[in-house]
């Protein structure tokens, strides 16, 4: 059997050979197309795509991959054609107007942007055409107005970080170096090193210099939003086709290797990470130790964080990083040091989400004393953080400290994010912990609605109905939470539940 095959790359080939030997057959085509996206082979994606095409079976990810395509030949009628079938069936038509725009581009047709009735007003549309905007700017030359578009989308995170660097990049292409520089002000490492390489006259690379890579650019984005969703197998899809479009940008590259290792591909991820610039180092760093870590290689994991902490100029982040790692490998005490150093290094800028961990860490390693201050900094810093609110609240119930203000922390994270599932559990379980059973319940049957996965949250259902009196329900919610268990100790815990009921609370 074709999908028998242990290698990727063995399967692609025996697609590849299947597709030849009946060109016509679309159960064929259209494995062959989904595996020459999971294991990378383009030449066949492109086969398969056409094949597909000529059967009138195009899936819809393989008509960005044919546009791609049309892209690079310079066949802009053929590209817009794939972009009016985009927009007929739906689904991802939130991406053509910022393909359209770089279809302009390429095309050198009138100017991207150029007419209000083209923009769309709201949605996702939107959010992504007014990202490639400074892009599509720039690869006007119009540099005041695509430095002013790259300034308004300014943000602290990582995806802000990418962009700046990828309009940074242009700017030097452009021989721009002193507007460049206006974007890469901070502290953060990567920037750092960006900064330098401009100001020492050198090239900095990644920009986003045409159509071709814009759109892969593109692409990449929405793989790094399914990504952040939990989108695994979308996201690779959206990689590998802005992987195929600009193989040799180290963003799309970095982004393709956090896909793969989403889904498992470990070994390719850490291979597509080799050769990428000196520029990324840090971020590289990450996305190994976070592929390590996804896949249970924890131990490599640690040697990676041990090391890049343990060096002259590791910075916060670095420090931060280690961290993480202990914590996942349950070395609270550990991690919390790790977290302390990494705040000693912020000096009184460290960020409310560092906090956040340092407290959790030395909660975790049973020091509840020194733990509680750090988180109260935690939301001191940042007071409309729903997360902060509900993990001060949360750990204040956990250790019966004044349940009084720890509902109203929660109740308060809840109005900032009512949809949130753990806050909403986290409520339910603070009325139960005031002997409110009956208000418990109803928060308490919405987090499980809202997230039934989560065996916690059906546990303290269970627990709420009981202390309610409602016996069967009780037991009914316990076995549903004791399905969705992982350790030994939970799993024991709750069936003690189901045969007598939980402990007596202590008054």
């Amino acid at each position: 059997m074709l999908d028998g095959q242990e290698s990727g790359q063995a399967a692609a080939q025996a697609y590849s050979l299947a597709l030849s030997g009946a060109p016509d057959n679309d159960r064929i085509a259209t494995r062959a197309y989904r595996e020459a996206i999971e294991s990378g082979d383009k030449a066949l994606a492109l086969r398969a795509a056409h094949a597909l095409d000529a059967q009138s079976k195009l899936p819809q990810d393989a008509r960005l991959l044919l546009f791609g395509e049309s892209l690079s030949k310079g066949d802009w009628r053929a590209a817009r054609l794939m972009l009016d079938r985009l927009e007929e069936a739906g689904g991802f038509d939130f991406l053509a107007p910022a393909l359209r725009a770089w279809t302009d581009v390429a095309a050198r047709e009138a100017p991207p942007l150029a007419s209000a009735e083209r923009q769309p007003k709201d949605g996702l549309g939107a959010v992504y055409l007014r990202e490639q905007q400074p892009l599509l700017l720039l690869a006007r030359k119009q540099v005041n107005d695509g430095l002013t578009a790259a300034k308004a989308l300014t943000r602290p995170d990582g995806r802000g970080l990418i962009l700046r660097l990828a309009v940074a990049a242009r700017l030097v292409a452009l021989k721009e170096r002193d507007k460049a520089l206006e974007l890469l002000a901070g502290d953060n490492r990567t920037i750092r090193a960006a900064r330098a390489l401009v100001e020492a006259g050198k090239p900095l690379p990644g920009a986003i210099d045409g159509p071709t890579t814009g759109t892969a650019f593109l692409l990449a984005r929405i793989a790094s939003d399914l990504l952040r969703d939990n989108g695994s197998a979308a996201s690779l899809t959206f990689a590998r086709i802005a992987s195929f479009t600009a193989p040799e940008n180290d963003a799309i590259r970095m982004t393709l290797a956090q896909a793969l290792a989403n889904n498992g591909r470990t070994d390719e991820a850490l291979s597509v990470l080799d050769g990428i610039a000196p520029l990324y180092e840090g971020l590289v760093r990450d996305i190994r130790i976070g592929s390590l870590g996804r896949a249970n290689r924890s131990e490599q994991a640690l040697s990676l964080a041990q090391a890049a902490a343990k060096r002259p100029d590791a910075d916060l982040y670095d420090h931060a990083r280690l961290g993480g790692v202990l914590s996942g490998l349950q070395k609270h005490g550990d991690a919390a040091e790790a977290y302390r150093e990494a705040i000693r290094l912020a000096g009184g800028n460290a960020p409310w989400n560092l906090m956040l961990l340092f407290g959790g860490a030395l909660d975790q390693a049973g020091n509840w004393d020194e733990a509680k201050p750090v988180l109260e900094r935690a939301v001191a810093a940042a007071p409309e953080e729903p997360e902060a609110l509900n993990h001060l609240g949360y750990a204040m119930l956990e250790h019966g400290d004044n349940l009084t203000e720890a509902t109203r922390l929660i109740a308060k994270a809840s109005a900032l994010r009512p949809d949130s599932a753990a806050i909403t559990d986290s409520l339910g379980w603070a009325f139960y912990l005031r002997g409110q059973p009956n208000e418990s319940i109803p928060l308490l049957e919405r987090a499980v609605a809202a997230d039934p996965t989560e065996a916690a949250v059906g546990e303290h259902l269970g627990d709420a109905y009981w202390a309610a009196g409602r016996r069967v329900d009780a037991r009914y919610a316990w076995r549903a939470a004791l399905i969705q268990s992982d350790g030994p100790d939970d799993r024991k815990r709750i069936e003690d539940k189901i045969a007598n009921g939980p402990p007596a609370r202590a008054k």
